[in-house]
């Protein structure tokens, strides 16, 4: 999934995968973090964020984050993740939410 999918509704099967990647400018102090998900139709198996391109321009950013989840049991669940700068969340920020229809 990427940016482009917020809002949506993915159809899932219990077991199945979910891996999320969005752009993040590390330089700046934007990243993405886990707001919320719905527990126990999913678990956070793993994030990460790629490391910046070496030999790049200074301030540039440009790299990515993934978040990756596993669809444990049949639910319809939520998954928010939010943009923040620095340790403190904004309210303004950017939100991707995602709706998750996981069945057997």
């Amino acid at each position: 999934m990427h940016d482009t999918d917020e809002g949506s509704t993915i159809p899932l099967h219990v077991g199945d995968e979910l891996l999320i990647t969005l752009p993040v400018n590390m330089l700046t102090g934007m990243r993405w973090s886990v707001l919320s998900y719905d527990q126990p139709g999913l678990a956070l198996q793993e994030e990460y964020v790629d490391p910046p391109p070496s030999g790049g321009a200074m301030g540039a950013g440009g790299t990515l984050a993934h978040f990756r989840f596993l669809a444990q049991t049949p639910a319809l669940a939520r998954l928010v993740l939010q943009q923040r700068v620095g340790r403190e969340p904004d309210e303004e920020v950017p939100k991707y939410r995602l709706w998750l229809d996981i069945q057997e």
